[in-house]
């Protein structure tokens, strides 16, 4: 499954039952892009890792060549816990700085164990079908392609993580 926010912004995508691989690009196919990130580091196997900071962390690719951004992960609204389960903060300020850790081709991992259709019943839904998200209403089908439970960011070139995110 691909995040409905990504279908745009993944090459190389292999799709199994429970995970989706694949290669951010900008929308004019580079996948040499920057990330920038809310959050703090924490050196893990000694490379500094994306974690949340006083407030959920945000992470953004840019294309340096077209200046182009789009959210590769943002911990208030995707996976299950953010759409579900965490409190809706208001009026949250979240500063991007530039990860000068790395920049090129991105491999994002997602990890889709949960089965939402076996639990739609378990979900609140509106008078238009939407399921009732902490902070929306959206579309089932949009809902599901966001519940990923794992997440994962490396460089291909260097094979380093940088990011990883259990999310239920």
């Amino acid at each position: 499954m691909i995040p409905y926010y990504l279908e745009n912004h993944l090459t190389s995508i292999k799709e199994k039952k429970d995970a989706t691989v694949g290669i951010l690009a900008s929308s004019t196919g580079n996948t040499h892009l920057e990330i920038y990130y809310y959050g703090d580091t924490m050196l893990i196997k000694k490379t500094p890792y994306i974690i949340d900071g006083e407030f959920p962390c945000l992470i953004v690719a840019k294309d340096p060549v077209t200046n182009e951004e789009f959210t590769v992960f943002d911990a208030m609204k995707h996976g299950y816990d953010p759409m579900f389960c965490n409190e809706l903060l208001d009026d949250v300020k979240r500063e991007l700085k530039l990860y000068e850790h790395g920049c090129g081709r991105v491999q994002i991992s997602l990890g889709y164990s949960i089965d939402y259709e076996d639990e739609k019943d378990d979900y609140e839904f509106n008078a238009q079908g939407e399921v009732v998200l902490m902070y929306e209403a959206l579309n089932w089908e949009k809902a599901k392609s966001i519940g990923f439970d794992h997440l994962s960011l490396k460089f291909v070139d260097s094979k380093k993580e940088f990011a990883e995110f259990e999310l239920a």
